[in-house]
C-alpha cells in the first residue's frame, strides 16, 4: 500500500492511468534494462499492493531495484535453469517471471526497456520465437507477455513496435489483450 505522503509526489510523476493499473494488480512481473534504471521506476513501486505477488528476475538494473524495493518479491534466478547455454538460462528465467506474474487477475507485465524494441521480434506464446537472439531481453519478455496475452505496461520514452499498445502518456505505452481472448 501506499503511504498518503508519498501519493501526491507519485501523482504528479505517473499518469492516472498507470498509478490506477500498478494499484490494482493483484499479480505482477517485472523486466527492464540491466543498465538503466528510469527515475519513474521508484514511484511505481511505491504503488504495489503489499498483497499483491511480484516476479522478478536475478539481473542487475531494473531486477535489482525491484527486488530492493518489494522486499517480498518472488526472485527467479536463471542458475535455477536447465539450459545448454547461459542465453537459454536466462530465457527461460525471464519466461517464468512473465508467467508467474500473470497468475492472478487482474496481473500486468511491466517492462522497462532501455533501447527501441529490435525489428523482427513480434509477439508470440513461443518462448524460442521471442528469445531467439534479438538483442533485448525487455523486448523478447514483454513480446512473450503480449504472445500470452497478458496486459503490458511499458515505459518506453522512445517508442512502441506496432503491436497495438495505446499511449499513456508521458512514455508510458499499455497493450490490453483483446476481450475476444476472455
Amino acid at each position: 500500500m501506499v503511504a498518503s505522503s508519498f501519493a501526491p509526489a507519485v501523482g504528479s510523476v505517473l499518469p492516472p492511468s498507470v498509478a490506477a493499473l500498478v494499484a490494482g494488480a493483484r499479480s505482477l512481473a517485472f523486466s527492464g534494462s540491466r543498465s538503466v534504471v528510469p527515475p519513474v521506476l521508484a514511484p511505481v513501486l511505491a504503488l504495489v499492493s503489499s498483497r499483491a505477488f511480484v516476479a522478478v528476475g536475478c539481473a542487475s538494473g531494473v531486477d535489482a531495484a525491484v527486488r530492493s524495493g518489494l522486499e517480498g518479491a518472488c526472485v527467479f534466478r536463471a542458475a535455477s535453469f536447465s539450459a545448454s547455454s547461459w542465453s537459454a538460462r536466462l530465457a527461460l528465467r525471464s519466461a517464468a517471471v512473465v508467467r508467474a506474474g500473470s497468475g492472478r487477475a487482474p496481473s500486468l507485465v511491466v517492462v522497462f526497456p532501455s533501447s527501441v524494441c529490435p525489428r523482427g521480434l513480434a509477439p508470440s506464446p513461443v518462448v524460442s520465437a521471442c528469445f531467439a537472439g534479438f538483442g533485448s531481453g525487455s523486448w523478447a519478455s514483454a513480446a512473450f507477455a503480449a504472445g500470452l496475452g497478458v496486459p503490458l505496461l511499458v515505459f518506453a520514452p522512445l517508442g512502441v513496435p506496432a503491436w497495438g499498445f495505446v499511449a499513456l502518456g508521458a512514455g508510458w505505452f499499455l497493450l490490453s489483450p483483446s476481450p475476444s481472448l476472455f
